[in-house]
């Protein structure tokens, strides 16, 4: 069992002033270096009690929640029950405040859980609340060990002044100078188009981008659409067929080769990156971007980009990174609402490093991440090693 945290709330009032505080407050800005040194130290803290009560003898068994139907606000069952036990051994929840009611104490402690964790505080405990209540002790020392090899090896060579995404925790930062300046969400690749870890540069803003829809997608959905439908399924998209624009209705596809076709979407708010693209050096095409579907940074998994790195505030880092190169955020604004694509390049090119860090530091608070491409050692693979 995961050891009971002192909670200091008891009232749904608290609770909802603490949720507040967890989704609404924006990320502390500060020393980088120091942030990372206080979150690896919290990690091995943790690291050392999970530890400490897997050798324990005696201690019962974490509880687990029933699958089942979701376990909404005002319902009353077993597995509230077990709900509400879980969230009294997690720590979001006082001893003693075990119920079968779905109540507002309930309701809050899981919202609570919920903003912690970057998913959708509705206190609704769905597939991902669920998954993540049922974390393992022995799945959360795996996460925190990864974590903690990860973040050692990127601080032997990190630059003061970088782009980090961590993937997991679906965040971006930027740092300069040592100082955490912007932070934002981005959604990711999903787990059969992960995001790679890479090392790499931003050389261009492109102002009004235009979009060619990459070789995998135009295989793998786009190509598939002409097919079926004589059209890619794309607004305000040129068709390309053997270098020369075609109406692609016109076009028998079952036996062209994707390697002949070119889709590319025209500028504007109905393009896929929206107003903004952040070019790297990488050769897979990877690239941060701004996406014409905000709603997706409301959902709970945003794993779901074809590789590249989604942000829910292109604009602010645009302002960021073009300072540097003379384009106050009046100019910038006023080259997006001619609509021209422009491509401008940065007076230094600013390292990224895209890492994977499942085990995250809210407030004082250890919080481990969905593994969301199964990079994390299972507990099973570590024993039979060990």
């Amino acid at each position: 069992m995961i050891p009971r945290i002192p909670y200091p709330f008891a009232l749904v009032a608290m609770l909802a002033a603490l949720l507040t505080a967890v989704a609404g407050a924006p990320a502390r800005a500060g020393g980088f270096d120091q942030a990372l040194t206080v979150w690896a130290q919290a990690l091995e803290n943790r690291l050392v009690t999970l530890e400490e009560i897997s050798r324990a003898e005696g201690v019962p068994a974490s509880t687990r929640i029933a699958r089942g139907p979701v376990l909404k606000p005002g319902m009353v069952d077993e597995r509230v029950l077990q709900l509400s036990r879980r969230l009294v051994e997690l720590g979001y929840l006082p001893p003693g405040s075990e119920r079968d009611t779905h109540d507002d104490l309930v309701a809050a402690a899981v919202q609570v859980f919920q903003a912690e964790r970057g998913l959708n505080a509705d206190g609704k405990v769905g597939g991902a609340t669920l998954s993540a209540l049922n974390l393992t002790p022995a799945e959360e020392i795996a996460s925190i060990r990864e974590t903690l090899v990860r973040m050692a090896e990127f601080r032997t060579s990190v630059p003061d002044t970088l782009v980090v995404v961590n993937l997991p925790a679906q965040e971006l930062a930027l740092v300069r100078g040592g100082e955490t300046v912007l932070t934002m969400d981005t959604a990711v690749g999903s787990p059969s188009r992960p995001t790679p870890l890479l090392a790499d540069a931003i050389t261009h803003v492109i102002v009004n981008p235009t979009w060619t829809v990459p070789p995998t997608v135009l295989k793998e959905d786009k190509l598939p659409n002409l097919r079926r439908f004589g059209t890619p399924g794309i607004d305000h998209a040129s068709v390309w067929l053997d270098g020369a624009v075609v109406d692609p209705a016109m076009v028998d596809w079952s036996a062209v080769s994707p390697w002949r076709v070119r889709i590319v979407q025209s500028a504007g708010d109905h393009n896929a990156l929206d107003r903004y693209r952040f070019n790297l050096t990488n050769d897979d095409q990877i690239y941060l971007h701004g996406t014409n579907n905000p709603r997706v940074f409301n959902h709970d998994r945003r794993a779901v980009s074809s590789g590249c790195v989604r942000l829910s505030d292109p604009k602010a880092l645009a302002d960021e990174l073009l300072l540097s190169s003379g384009f106050s955020p009046a100019r910038l604004s006023a080259m997006v609402d001619d609509g021209e694509t422009r491509w401008i390049r940065l007076a230094l090119p600013m390292p990224v490093r895209f890492v994977y860090w499942p085990a995250v530091l809210r407030g004082d608070r250890v919080v481990v991440l969905p593994d969301i491409y199964g990079i994390v050692p299972r507990p099973e693979q570590i024993a039979a090693v060990n």
